[in-house]
Parts: C-alpha cells; structure tokens; sequence
C-alpha cells in the first residue's frame, strides 16, 4: 500500500558555500564543496530510500518497501507516487516514460509505464545468474550474468541477441553496471576498479583503480564514480568523494563532499549533483559543481 503524503513543508535551506581547493589527491587538485539539504524525506514518510535517479525536471526515488516517487526540482513536491510489485531493492532504470526493474528471484525485468500505469513483464533466461541490467535502446537490455562471466543483450522476448564478456577475473565482485548509450560505453563497476567497454565491438578501453567505489554515472562526457573520502583527518572520513573522469579514463578532478552520500543523480549538464545521504532523516543533498 503506498504510504500517505503529508502536507507540504519546505525544508530550511543552508547556505551552499564553495570552498577553493587547498590539497591534491593523486597529484590531481581537490575542489571541497559544502552541500545544502534540498529535500527531508522524513517530512514524507519516506525511510528506506536505497536508488535515487534523475532525468530532466524530476527525481525518482525508490524505497525498498516497493514505494516509487517521482520528484519535482523546481517545486520540490512529490508529483506522482506508484508501487512495483515485488521490486523491493532491486536494481531499476529509468527509459522514457518506462521506469524498469529487475526481479531476481524469478528472473524478470518489470516495465511500468507510468503514464497510464500500466507494466509488463520481460521474462529472462533461467539458467543466468543476474547481478544488474541497464537499458541499451528501446528494444535491448544489457544483463551482466556472473554465472558465464557474461554480459548478454536481451530483447523484450527475453531472447538474447549477443553475448559480451565481463572482463573482471572474479564476476562476483562486479556490483554494478552503467550503460550511456550516446557514446557506447559500458562500464563494468567493481569496488575497485571500473572497466570500460564499448559494446559494439567489445573492445576493452581502459581500467579505472579506485580504493574503493560505491556507485558510477556515465555521462555523455565523462565518468563519475562516488568513493568514501579518506583523511587523516577522522572527521573528514565521514565525506564522500566524487572522482570525475574522461572516456579514456584520465582522472580530470575530485570534489570533496561535506557529506557522506550512497547514491547520487546529476542534472543540469552535469552540474548539479544531488546526493542520497546517510543520515539518520534520510535527506537528499544538493551540492553544485565546479563550473
């Protein structure tokens, strides 16, 4: 049952301060950014957040009680509210009007329209072992299988059109994968390295080593990759950082975050990163980046 929408109240809005870089990381300068709480999810009875996505004007969030919001930025209002039955933590993506998410248990990839509300089922091969899926066209999704060290396109027939390989030499470690389909690249994200790959041919492009990464964007542009920030400072362990990268893999800059986040969206041409936090209310931190 979907929870109840309170009244509602804006949050108090701190003052976002942008702080000039004052160390190198990797010989790379560090740019330290001071976030500001764009949204309470405690105000809306929203507790077990665990995706947060964004596409244009909007955030969708995803709440592992099977709960889906989908997010005004400009009037930060819940506009839509709707379940997927049977997706409670499980990976989804956004395609369009279509919010997809793969159940596991019973290999599938539920498609729910969310105009007209309708959802339709896309039935996948049994004999796969499914770590997570991204869409690659209107036709195609791309699964990564650690059974067979695979990733497959499947169409919405649940056929499997292609076979690529994951590249990683132990496919359990692979926790994610992110799909940009402007440039073609695949990226295959372990918690310490990511692998870069061009679907089309299959073809190897590069490997991110990271200490440790917790979630990847592709943009058309660039790769983000959210790490934990480590410091001698105790203090500023409790920071995330933000990796950005080009297509070829060269670090081009690390922001500092003043607040450890799980998930993150970018908008606004990559510039505005809004950042599912850790805290105990659960709010969502919008932080501006370097322009």
């Amino acid at each position: 049952m979907l929870k109840r929408l309170r009244v509602l109240i804006s949050p108090a809005i701190l003052l976002l301060t942008y702080l000039p870089a004052s160390t190198s990381v990797n010989e790379k300068d560090s740019v330290f950014l001071s976030g500001s709480l764009w949204y309470n999810l405690e105000l809306y009875e929203v507790y077990c957040p665990y995706e947060l996505h964004g596409e244009g004007d909007f955030l969708w969030l995803f709440d592992s009680d099977q709960s889906c919001y989908k997010l005004d930025i400009r009037t930060k209002e819940i506009v839509h509210v709707f379940s997927l039955s049977g997706c409670s933590k499980m990976p989804v993506r956004l395609h369009g009007e279509n919010v997809c998410a793969l159940i596991t248990e019973n290999p599938t990839i539920q498609r729910y329209t969310v105009k007209n509300g309708q959802s339709n089922l896309v039935c996948l091969p049994k004999v796969c072992s499914y770590i997570d899926f991204a869409v690659y066209d209107k036709e195609l999704f791309i699964v990564a299988d650690d059974s067979e060290y695979l990733y497959r396109l499947i169409n919405h027939d649940g056929e499997i059109v292609r076979n690529g390989r994951l590249r990683t030499e132990n496919a359990g470690e692979v926790s994610c994968i992110e799909y940009n389909v402007q440039n073609d690249i695949l990226a295959i994200v372990s918690p310490r390295y990511i692998e870069i790959v061009k679907t089309t041919n299959d073809v190897l492009k590069t490997t991110i080593h990271l200490d440790h990464c917790m979630d990847v964007i592709v943009s058309e542009k660039n790769i983000y990759a959210l790490c934990p920030y480590f410091s001698d400072n105790p203090k500023e362990n409790q920071n995330s950082s933000l990796h950005v990268f080009d297509l070829e893999g060269k670090l081009l800059k690390i922001y500092v975050l003043d607040t450890r986040i799980c998930k993150f969206s970018l908008l606004a041409d990559d510039k505005v990163l809004y950042g599912l936090t850790l805290e105990e209310e659960l709010p969502i931190v919008k932080f501006e980046l370097e322009r």
